[in-house]
């Protein structure tokens, strides 16, 4: 008797979406202009994809008359199975919706491009350029400039420089020709300056044209000079989609901004949506005042729609929110306040510690006596419910360390984590190779005596394997005097010449190889190698075997200007991916990365400082790594850490924001002095308030801030955003703010009182 065939799984069924009157007032909206302001948790991606569904099945639109843009291809993704999903629960067919388009903005720039240009989409991604070619197509433009002292150029420019004012031009949809006056304004450039930046950009143009190849800029610039100069264009693409909503507007840049507009001409059926309290990317070229402010002027008859019910947090979390967010000048017409619709719940935390190190053993403390006082009860909490937020990555490093000390699985996302920073692999590779030169010089000192090692117990297979992984990782690094003389911002060894080097090595570390038979190197590579070896021969001799001052020699000698070369080719993580339709929030330029690289090295060189050796520091490292590695190896239930800008459009029940100090949030980048005596012009705190309020709002039910008295042996100040909110920092054993305290044992010490 054949075996019964077992039932199918049950369809998945939406749940019903119930709207409240402003929700339903914006999913009804069909004709003309609207902005939706949609505060956090105000289920803003359920109306978008509810205002889609009826469009298709209720006012009969073709799918693919609509055209909805967002800033990851995830966001886009989900946005688009669930109105597939929303679609086939009212009878549609899957093949017929197959034309809606649900992209990003590089997605949609990617198809009007090869469009134009009759391109596969595998034969557009080919010939856009990022990276590294991008980076050797502007260092062959650069490199002779360096030393023509014939046209009185001399022109010691970097390399980041030049493509960011490139970027920054197309941007502002600026061609060559008359690119002169802008990079006056735009880079606060004198006019010889400005005129040389204009010849790169011309011949950076020339080339790219010459070669056939694009770069991520052109994806927005090509497509908006073609939609504002040539009419057949316009024409065209104006009659594709008759209706558009664009997602995140407030994080639009001014170009982007005008594409839509554009598209959306001369029917005008486009709705944008946002949230100006959240715009926190005005360092990548967004500019919620040219994009979802500036709505009212572009379109005068379009409709405002205020979506305030928050259905995320708790009262306590959003009274701080809205406390602090009010702080910001709010704009006309763009008001809102977040609407809570959630029981009451436990206070907003904030504790004041000591330093960095306690704070991250308080916050690791507290992780486990959540998790052990959930299980007590039987309630649903885990670890995977947690997230610990920080301004930038390398606060979270302290963090990371107690937490692996402490088996507590956690994960770093975004690439944060500091056992996969760039910075912190290039630094342990460097230090292993020095520890190796200490190695080879007591091996050598030690041959003649009589108790001599042997070879083979010193430079076990093991130990060569190690050196030679650090060997490959930063050997391409040049120093700063092979880059002066050259030009060259990196040794260009290929991948087959490591396998060369490891054939005539003989077991040996590639580095001592090198060396010894530095003739049998071909002649093309020579050059980079001794310069190289002599790298490594100075970060030892400057270390006298201490890893803070040879990661302080390394950064001295090479590596912080490799830094700002190698950040004008990877200035973006995901570069690579964003050809076809890539995120768009990747694909722009951060300022302030080579800085935060700074930052990164600074905290490694505070955590080496607690090492005696190098070779002590190395194995430290490796056992954290190790015990990291096992306790969140394969498991989901673990605590997210992650930097605020990551954290935007994701919740999580309990929420940590750690650092929150003067000087790291608001960070420091946001003070900026007018004049070199004058006062201090606070220009970027609004955006660092929008952060702070983006933080609070990640949390469902129970939020915790943490401050700390002291930052790199110096006093700190706490973070204004925590007064503003309405909340008093407690040190660990609840006194209200320590800060105070602190101030007035000073004051005593000295025979002052606080009114002196």
């Amino acid at each position: 008797m054949p075996a019964k065939r077992p039932s199918p799984a049950p369809k998945t069924v939406p749940a019903p979406f119930h709207a409240n009157p402003q929700q339903a007032a914006a999913i009804a909206h069909t004709d003309g202009p609207a902005a939706f302001i949609a505060a956090a948790g105000t289920g803003k991606t359920a109306i978008l994809v509810q205002r889609l569904v009826r469009l298709i099945a209720d006012v009969g639109v073709a799918p693919e008359a609509l055209l909805c843009v967002t800033f990851t291809r995830a966001a886009a993704e989900e946005m688009k199975q669930r109105a597939i999903q929303a679609l086939r629960a009212r009878g549609k067919l899957v093949k017929d919706l197959k034309g809606l388009h649900v992209t990003t903005f590089h997605g949609l720039g990617h198809l009007m491009l090869r469009e134009k240009l009759g391109w596969t989409p595998q034969e557009l991604n080919k010939a856009i350029i990022s990276g590294d070619p991008r980076q050797w197509l502007a260092e062959d433009i650069l490199r002779p400039w360096r030393s023509n002292r014939t046209r009185g150029m001399n022109w010691d420019v970097r390399v980041a420089d030049a493509l960011i004012a490139v970027d920054r031009a197309k941007e502002g949809q600026i061609a060559p020709d008359a690119a002169a006056a802008f990079f006056q304004r735009d880079l606060l450039l004198d006019s010889e300056q400005a005129a040389r930046y204009q010849e790169f950009y011309q011949i950076y143009e020339d080339t790219k044209k010459k070669q056939k190849v694009y770069d991520l800029a052109d994806l927005i610039y090509i497509p908006l000079s073609l939609l504002e100069g040539s009419p057949t264009y316009r024409k065209k693409w104006q009659g594709r989609f008759t209706y558009l909503q664009v997602d995140e507007t407030q994080d639009t840049n001014p170009s982007q901004y005008q594409l839509i507009h554009h598209l959306a001409a001369p029917r005008q059926n486009v709705v944008v949506v946002g949230d100006p309290d959240q715009a926190i990317y005005s360092f990548r070229g967004a500019s919620p005042e040219a994009s979802i402010l500036s709505f009212k002027a572009m379109y005068p008859q379009g409709k405002i729609y205020p979506i305030e019910h928050n259905y995320r947090s708790t009262p306590q979390i959003l009274d701080a929110a809205n406390r602090l967010i009010v702080q910001n000048p709010a704009t006309p017409g763009f008001e809102k306040i977040l609407r809570p619709t959630l029981p009451d719940g436990p206070p907003v935390v904030v504790t004041a510690y000591e330093n960095q190190e306690h704070e991250a053993e308080g916050i690791a403390e507290r992780i486990d006596t959540l998790i052990r006082e959930a299980r007590a009860r039987h309630a649903a909490l885990s670890y995977q419910d947690i997230f610990v937020l920080s301004r930038t990555n390398h606060h979270l490093a302290s963090l990371e360390l107690v937490l692996a000390r402490n088996h507590i699985p956690y994960r770093a996302v975004g690439g944060s984590s500091l056992f996969k920073r760039k910075t912190t692999r290039d630094m342990l590779a460097y230090l292993a190779l020095a520890d190796g030169v200490r190695l080879q010089r007591e091996f050598e000192a030690a041959r003649n005596a009589p108790d001599a090692p042997r070879w083979e117990d010193v430079f076990t297979a093991i130990f060569c394997g190690e050196q030679n992984e650090a060997f490959r990782t930063v050997a391409h690094i040049p120093s700063n005097a092979y880059f002066a003389r050259t030009g060259k911002t990196a040794h260009r060894f290929p991948t087959t010449f490591f396998g060369t080097l490891a054939s005539f090595g003989a077991g040996r570390p590639l580095l001592q190889a090198c060396e010894a038979e530095t003739y049998r190197i071909p002649t093309d590579y020579q050059l980079g190698i001794k310069d190289f070896i002599g790298l490594i021969h100075a970060v030892w001799e400057r270390s006298h075997n201490h890893p803070a001052e040879a990661i302080r020699a390394v950064r001295e000698l090479a590596y912080d200007a490799h830094l700002r070369h190698h950040d004008a080719r990877h200035g973006a993580d995901g570069d690579d991916d964003a050809g076809n339709g890539g995120d768009d929030e990747a694909a722009r330029h951060d300022d302030g990365k080579v800085e935060g690289r700074y930052d990164e090295l600074d905290e490694l060189i505070q955590i080496a400082g607690r090492h005696h050796t190098i070779r002590h520091f190395l194995q430290a490292m490796a056992r954290l790594k190790e015990q990291a590695e096992d306790t969140s190896k394969n498991k989901r239930d673990c605590v997210s850490l992650l930097t605020v800008h990551k954290s935007k459009g994701l919740e999580q029940q309990v929420v940590f924001v750690m650092g929150m100090i003067e000087g790291i949030f608001p960070h420091k980048r946001s003070f900026t002095v007018a004049t070199e005596d004058g006062p201090t012009v606070l220009s970027g705190i609004p955006e660092e308030r929008r952060l702070a309020y983006v933080a609070f709002t990640r949390a469902q039910r129970q939020l915790f801030l943490s401050t700390i008295l002291r930052y790199r042996n110096t006093d700190a100040i706490p973070a204004r955003f925590i007064a503003e909110a309405g909340l008093e920092p407690r040190d660990e054993t609840g006194h209200i703010d320590p800060y105070a305290e602190r101030k007035q044992r000073a004051l005593e010490a000295l025979g002052l009182s606080t009114t002196d």
